[in-house]
């Protein structure tokens, strides 16, 4: 009896790629696997280092001709040039004040967390102001005119989160520049469903310990308010999701190998990849994170998060 396949007649192999076949019986290499195999790693961005980038970044970077002056928070691996993990990419965003962002809409889904403002800036969605301050989350969904603006006297900084890499993956990307540079406003709204209060998360992340919100404006982009009082600590085995977490408030210490431990202060972010277990914690003093994943993803497309059944 053979012990293996007769090797193919000479030049089977090339006729059939010639035709745009390959053998299922002997791929190059597999196709499934026992488990996630990651390709993204874990990594950690400070505040701080955005700051100094975005301001020096003034001299020479005007919202005039730039679509957004912002430092993409792009995955340290071989190749990658823009996204932050498989389906989710971050930004540090600088307005300064005086001026404005151009209006524009796309497919993605976007939000923005802000981190430094004062009255006189917001972002303009659908032709509605929607004031910014200081932890506020805003929302931007899918083909929604946003475009933002700072006539306040003291510079802007938020971050961004988007699914682009989400759209991008699968070829559904729609883009438009608004006919105006900035969009005329239509009407204000404080209070708009697309505004979540940064003092209102703060209390309830403080009180409830997590806090999702946003379900109905993000369909593919999860949204959980955390607080953590000092020492409080929450352990998670490996997921199929991929997860990022901003410090909004105090001191958080998130453990993820190849990182290690490290201590978290307002503003800084990290990502944790699909597939790797982690562990988050107030640090002196306790905190509040929010943390921004792709989990509503994978929960419509019916697919089980292995790693929190074992």
């Amino acid at each position: 009896m053979a012990t293996q396949d007769p090797a193919p007649p000479a030049g089977f192999i090339d006729k059939l790629a010639a035709h745009a076949f390959s053998p299922g019986w002997a791929k190059r290499e597999p196709q499934m696997w026992a488990e996630p195999k990651p390709k993204y790693v874990p990594m950690v961005w400070r505040y701080a280092d955005a700051l100094a980038a975005l301001k020096e970044s003034v001299d020479f970077v005007s919202t005039e001709f730039a679509e957004r002056r912002n430092l993409i928070l792009v995955n340290p691996i071989e190749g990658n040039i823009y996204p932050t993990c498989r389906h989710l990419v971050a930004a540090y965003q600088l307005v300064m004040p005086g001026e404005t962002a151009r209006s524009h809409r796309h497919s993605p889904n976007a939000l923005r967390l802000v981190m430094d403002a004062t009255p006189g800036i917001y972002t303009l969605v659908n032709g509605v102001q929607v004031d910014m301050a200081p932890g506020d989350v805003v929302l931007t969904p899918q083909w929604m005119w946003h475009g933002h603006a700072n006539y306040s006297d003291t510079p802007a900084f938020w971050i961004d989160f988007l699914d682009v890499p989400l759209v991008q993956n699968m070829e559904n990307m729609f883009f438009e520049h608004h006919h105006e540079t900035l969009q005329p406003v239509e009407d204000q709204d404080p209070d708009s469903p697309l505004r979540f209060h940064g003092a209102d998360l703060a209390k309830r992340a403080t009180s409830e310990g997590d806090v999702p919100f946003g379900e109905s404006q993000m369909p593919t982009i999860g949204l959980n308010a955390i607080g953590l009082s000092q020492g409080q600590r929450q352990d998670h085995p490996a997921r199929i999701d991929n997860n990022i977490f901003a410090v909004t408030a105090g001191e958080i210490v998130m453990t993820v190998e190849p990182l290690g431990t490290v201590t978290l202060t307002r503003g800084d972010v990290v990502v944790v990849p699909s597939w790797y277990p982690f562990a988050v914690e107030g640090g002196h003093n306790g905190g509040t994170v929010l943390r921004v994943s792709d989990e509503p993803v994978f929960k419509k497309l019916g697919f089980r998060n292995v790693g929190l059944e074992r």
